[in-house]
């Protein structure tokens, strides 16, 4: 199999990992009252904690010493695909449910956050 498609593929199976426990995380703290900032900030925040020891144990297989730095660039990169998730998250609101608002902003953190790992942390 091709190198680069087999690396795809085990990203995607960590996305979808990620994805499940944004969404069980989202939707249980919401259940529980918790509001929907809060419950959107610790839902991404696990996914990422996930994502990052997945895709650099696993999928990138970085084993090296440069571990802080690639911290470092996965934590900015997450933040800021956060951050484009949350005002997505926020403007369609005013449009659509939160679950349908919830849903499409994580595709878009999905696809920025793909293109920056793979082009700046793990290159």
């Amino acid at each position: 199999m091709n190198h680069e498609l087999f690396l795809m593929m085990k990203y995607a199976t960590v996305g979808v990992a990620n994805t499940a426990i944004t969404i069980i995380v989202f939707f249980l703290l919401r259940e529980i009252g918790m509001g929907i900032d809060g419950a959107n900030f610790i839902a991404y925040a696990a996914g990422i904690l996930n994502s990052f020891l997945c895709n650099k144990l696993w999928v990138f297989r970085s084993r090296g010493k440069n571990w802080r730095k690639e911290a470092f660039w996965f934590l900015f990169g997450t933040s800021l695909c956060w951050f484009l998730q949350w005002l997505s998250l926020k403007g369609l609101l005013l449009f659509v449910s939160e679950t349908i608002a919830f849903f499409i902003g994580m595709c878009i953190y999905t696809a920025a956050n793909y293109l920056f790992n793979r082009l700046v942390t793990f290159k």
